[in-house]
């Protein structure tokens, strides 16, 4: 009686090992069928422009993928309030609180956007990226080094250091 209980002992440790063996193949092979996410590198540039208080003054967006089609782009920006006002640009919607969000869709390596603000106090002020997001034709994510403007506002030709924004 003691040899048939040796002999099942034995039948179920190799019938245990051959189970533990496939769920470790089948765990081994799980991280095979992730999925994997390609991403190009570019660039998120703008422009430094100089005014004068009370004058419009223009600010270039660039996105640059080289090697690259640019399909489609939304960037986030702060702005101060108290130094420049939103005026217009294509593709960029203001919310009045100093967040400036674009989004645009490009055909080559490079996207190109101009955004107008309006001088309010002399000094210096910047436009930063908040948050972004882009893709190129291919389908692969975007991954943008980022930017910032610097806008530089010197007092009006009277000698002017402030105005009010527009209602």
């Amino acid at each position: 009686m003691k040899v048939i209980y040796h002999k099942r002992r034995g039948i179920y440790m190799k019938a245990l090992k051959k189970a533990a063996a496939a769920l470790l193949a089948v765990c081994l092979m799980v991280p095979m069928f992730s999925f994997v996410v390609f991403a190009a590198d570019g660039r998120l540039m703008f422009s430094d422009p100089e005014t004068k208080v009370g004058e419009n003054v223009s600010v270039d967006l660039v996105v640059q993928s080289p090697g690259n089609t640019i399909a489609d782009v939304s960037v986030t920006m702060r702005y101060e309030t108290g130094n420049v006002e939103f005026v217009s640009g294509d593709g960029f919607e203001a919310d009045g609180s100093g967040t400036l969000t674009y989004s645009g869709t490009g055909n080559s390596s490079e996207l190109r956007a101009t955004v107008q603000f309006r001088a309010l106090t002399a000094g210096e002020t910047q436009i930063t990226v908040s948050d972004y997001s882009g893709s190129i034709t291919a389908g692969d994510e975007l991954n943008l080094t980022e930017g910032s403007s610097t806008i530089t506002i010197a007092a009006a030709d009277d000698g002017t250091t402030s105005v009010e924004p527009s209602s």
